[in-house]
C-alpha cells in the first residue's frame, strides 16, 4: 500500500494510540542532551539543548504521525538525531580548522555528511533494534485491554468473535473441518510484491473455537511456526451498551515483542478497528494504515527504480 496523508481524525488518534512510543522515543534524546548540557555546557550549551529537545519532539511526533506503522525506525530516527546534535559542536571545531575565508563552505559540507551519516546510523540501529525485539526466549504473558461499546453484547459478540466463514473487515474465515479447525486470512496493509503495491500481504493461520457461550468466546489460534496462542473475549452488558475485555496469550512472543506491543498498545488499536466497523465509522486503526517508512521513502527519492515492462507483451 503506497503513502497516504493521515486526516485531522487519523493524526489525533495515532498521536494518542501511540503516546508511549512517543514518550519513549522524545525521553531518550532529551535526557542525553540534557545530561550533556549538565555535565559539559562548553560542548552544548543548557539554551540550546532545550531548542535541540523540543525540535526533536516535533520530529517523533511528525514521524509517528506520518509513518504509523514502523515503531523501530521512530526508535533508530530519535537516536540517530540525538547523536547528529551531540556531535554538532565537534563539527564546528572541525570546521574551524579550515582556513578562514573557507570555514563556512567546509561547515556546510560537514554537516551534509553528518546528515548522511546520520541516515546509514539510522539504518544501522533499525536492524540492531529488530534483532534484539525478535532474538531470545519466548516469554508467556496474558495481555488485557478494554474496551466499552455503545451497542449490545450480542452485536458486539457477532462482529468482534472469531467464527468459521464469517468476514469481518480485513478477516476471512473458511468453514471447519471434522476436527473444528478452520483457516483464517488476515489482509495487512504492506506491500508484497513492490511491482504490484496493490496486492496486499496476506496472513494465513489455522483456528478453533474453545468456548462459545452469550458472554465468552474463546479461541486457539496456531500460527504457521507452531507456536499457539490463546484468546479470550468476554461480552457484559452495561447501562450505555456493553463491555468488551480480551486477554491474549501469544505462544510466540519474546520479551521484545511485548515490550513492542505494549509500546505500541496494538491490542487496543485492533479493538478499535472491530469498534469502527460495529459502529460505521471511518478506519483510524493503524493496523489499517499504510506500512511505508523514511528510509523506504529516502530510498525512492534516491535511487528510483525505472518501470519494468511486463514479460508477457
Amino acid at each position: 500500500m503506497s503513502f497516504v496523508w493521515p486526516t485531522s481524525e487519523e493524526i489525533i488518534y495515532r498521536v494518542m494510540r501511540l503516546r508511549r512510543l512517543i514518550a519513549v522515543a522524545v525521553m531518550i534524546p532529551v535526557l542525553v542532551m540534557l545530561g550533556v548540557a549538565l555535565v559539559d555546557p562548553m560542548v552544548l550549551s543548557p539554551e540550546r539543548a532545550t531548542v535541540a529537545s523540543m525540535a526533536v519532539a516535533l520530529l517523533v511526533v511528525g514521524h509517528v504521525v506520518l509513518f504509523p506503522n514502523v515503531t523501530l525506525e521512530t526508535i533508530s530516527l530519535s537516536l540517530s538525531v540525538t547523536a547528529l546534535v551531540v556531535a554538532m559542536p565537534v563539527i564546528k571545531i572541525v570546521a574551524s580548522w579550515a582556513p578562514e575565508m573557507h570555514q563556512t563552505a567546509a561547515l556546510v559540507l560537514l554537516v551534509a555528511l553528518a546528515v548522511a551519516a546520520m541516515g546509514v546510523l539510522m539504518a544501522l540501529l533499525q536492524i540492531a533494534l529488530n534483532v534484539l525485539a525478535y532474538a531470545g526466549p519466548t516469554l508467556r504473558l496474558r495481555l488485557k485491554t478494554r474496551l466499552e461499546l455503545p451497542c449490545s453484547a450480542t452485536v458486539a459478540h457477532r462482529q468482534c468473535a472469531l467464527q468459521p466463514q464469517t468476514r469481518r473487515g480485513r478477516v476471512l474465515t473458511g468453514p471447519a473441518d471434522e476436527n473444528g479447525f478452520f483457516d483464517v486470512a488476515v489482509a495487512a496493509n504492506h506491500v508484497q510484491d513492490p511491482e504490484n503495491p496493490d496486492q496486499p500481504l496476506i496472513v494465513k493461520v489455522d483456528a478453533k473455537v474453545l468456548t462459545q457461550t452469550e458472554a465468552q468466546h474463546d479461541v486457539m489460534i496456531v500460527l504457521p511456526n507452531g507456536s499457539v496462542t490463546v484468546t479470550s473475549q468476554s461480552f457484559t452488558p452495561t447501562q450505555g451498551g456493553c463491555r468488551v475485555d480480551v486477554i491474549d496469550m501469544p505462544g510466540d512472543f519474546t520479551v521484545g515483542m511485548h515490550a513492542l506491543f505494549w509500546i505500541t498498545d496494538q491490542q487496543a488499536d485492533n479493538l478499535t478497528e472491530m469498534s469502527d466497523i460495529i459502529l460505521g465509522q471511518d478506519a483510524r486503526a493503524n493496523g489499517l494504515a499504510h506500512g511505508v517508512s523514511l528510509l523506504s521513502v529516502a530510498g525512492m527519492i534516491f535511487s528510483p527504480r525505472q518501470p519494468v515492462v511486463n514479460s508477457a507483451e
